[in-house]
């Protein structure tokens, strides 16, 4: 079996497989991309198996005019930068010990053992240069039954690295059945949840960003909370509002987006409680804040931008299990294209200091509750 994709033939890749290959050592294409390439998703991160030692593929890389990092050496690990892309290039390796963070590893030139220490069988598919797959653990079928499996037994991989608890609600969300029971799965992960205290707020935040942008989101969040996941990670959440929203996704066909699902699932300061960006950590308070005010979808639209607008109106739809009014994209439009038509400038004549801006609000908020419709001249009347 071979596969074909654009980032396969692409000449930084090639060049890159040529260098390893041309030296007399084993070089595999493994991971996400050849996985996403099997599922016909698109392939972002390229992860190169190789049997060249780390210090050898620095040296190669180097000859070859290549930069070449050390990211991660002490594991087997080092990114070549080709063409403005990323390869990470790390030597065939198994697992000797590991405490749930950190492994301890032996260099290795067998693609079998290799796979034993990956998480998932649907990550363990490796393919050559040509294309060529090579599936030592079954990792096809289990892309085409759409099963989740932890190779080899489950306690033994999640104990390699606790993260790979919420890993596996991921992969479930991106590629999983959705109405599988995965009871063995489940058990495991219930019996090792207090691992995730071992790993840091930053792997569980990017962890958990990944899950709530998947599509099939709704059926792994359900798992999660059955295991007692949930509760190791939020505060507070509420699994029927996640559901409202998903309905109204697919019957709306908006695109899933993480923010909006985590401000629908949970009211927890996403900031302190795990590490996310002030950004993503902003906007998902004012989802949640905006959800419980009183503002429509056109001041919504106004004051912020046509998505937040929406955002905050599917939020509070599924927070209170209520429906979208019919003319919500008609408001949210209404909003984003209206200019308050009154300036500072037009102030100064009367007012200054603290009062001109508290009246330039009042202006703003009378000109909005008249559905953006009283003229500059109106308004400046009003006061005088």
């Amino acid at each position: 079996m071979k596969i074909s994709a654009d980032w396969l033939n692409k000449p930084s890749t090639r060049l890159v497989m040529e260098r390893l290959v041309s030296r007399g050592y084993q070089a595999y294409f493994v991971g996400g991309c050849v996985r996403n390439t099997l599922l016909n998703i698109e392939a972002t991160d390229i992860d190169i198996a190789t049997s060249a030692h780390p210090k050898k593929v620095l040296e190669i890389m180097g000859n070859a005019g290549l930069k070449a990092l050390p990211t991660g050496i002490e594991h087997g690990t080092v990114t070549v930068v080709a063409d403005k892309r990323n390869y990470e290039v790390t030597t065939l390796r198994e697992d000797i010990k590991t405490d749930g963070r950190r492994a301890k590893v032996k260099f290795s030139k067998s693609i079998l053992e290799d796979a034993k220490r990956r998480d998932f069988s649907i990550n363990a598919i490796y393919c050559e240069q040509d294309g060529t797959i090579l599936d030592p653990l079954g990792g096809i079928a289990d892309i085409v039954g759409k099963r989740v499996k932890f190779i080899g037994d489950p306690y033994a991989r999640i104990k390699e690295d606790y993260l790979r608890i919420l890993r596996f609600f991921r992969f479930l969300a991106l590629f999983g059945k959705k109405d599988g029971t995965h009871e063995i799965e489940i058990a495991a992960l219930n019996d090792l949840r207090d691992g995730l205290d071992t790993v840091s707020a930053e792997r569980k935040s990017d962890e958990i960003l990944k899950l709530f942008a998947a599509h099939n989101l709704k059926h792994s969040i359900f798992l999660m909370e059955k295991a007692s996941i949930s509760s190791k990670i939020f505060d507070a959440y509420d699994y029927e509002s996640l559901k409202n929203l998903e309905k109204l996704e697919n019957r709306l066909e908006v695109a899933p987006c993480a923010i909006r699902r985590l401000a629908a699932y949970t009211d927890d300061n996403l900031k302190s409680h795990l590490r996310f960006s002030n950004k993503l950590a902003k906007a998902h308070r004012v989802l949640r804040e905006e959800a419980a005010s009183q503002k429509d979808a056109a001041e919504l639209s106004y004051r912020y931008n046509e998505k937040l607008a929406l955002d905050c109106i599917l939020v509070r739809s599924s927070l209170h299990g209520t429906e979208l009014s019919g003319n919500v994209f008609s408001r949210i439009k209404l909003g984003s294209v209206s200019k308050f038509p009154v300036k500072s400038a037009d102030l100064t004549e009367y007012f200054s200091g603290p009062k001109l801006g508290e009246m330039l609000a009042y202006l703003e908020q009378k000109w909005i509750e008249s559905d953006f419709t009283l003229s500059k001249e109106r308004l400046l009347f009003s006061i005088r």
